[in-house]
């Protein structure tokens, strides 16, 4: 069973090989169509005090990598992630989508740790 988890930008071109594309953010980034996603997880988006400080270099990344992963154990990011755990168990590929302009040390990678618990 081959497990891919992959990350990617919303406004980086489709791919066939993006498997399943789910959005992770709390809100819906400007100008993207609803069908350039699969699903749209609202409740695995980094939490949006912290957002702006990490991104500004006004939070280190260990601070931010704590407040978004307790984030993620709510029953709600929880049914979330056993949802996509489900996807990757099926073999299928996910593909995690932000809207931030460098996808590197993102909420996605916490997410993923996340997914990886739960397979």
């Amino acid at each position: 069973m081959a497990q891919q988890i992959q990350f990617k930008r919303i406004y980086d071109p489709q791919t066939p090989d993006d498997g399943l594309r789910v959005l992770c953010t709390a809100m819906w980034p400007r100008g993207v169509k609803k069908t350039a996603v699969d699903r749209w997880y609202r409740e695995l988006g980094a939490p949006r005090d912290i957002i702006r400080p990490y991104l500004d270099g006004q939070v280190s990344w260990e601070e931010f990598r704590q407040r978004v992963w307790e984030s993620l154990h709510t029953p709600e990011a929880q049914k979330a992630l056993a949802e996509l755990a489900e996807e990757v168990r099926q073999g299928r590929t996910v593909t995690l989508l932000t809207s931030v302009r460098d996808a590197v040390k993102t909420h996605l990678e916490i997410i993923a740790d996340a997914l990886q618990a739960h397979l």
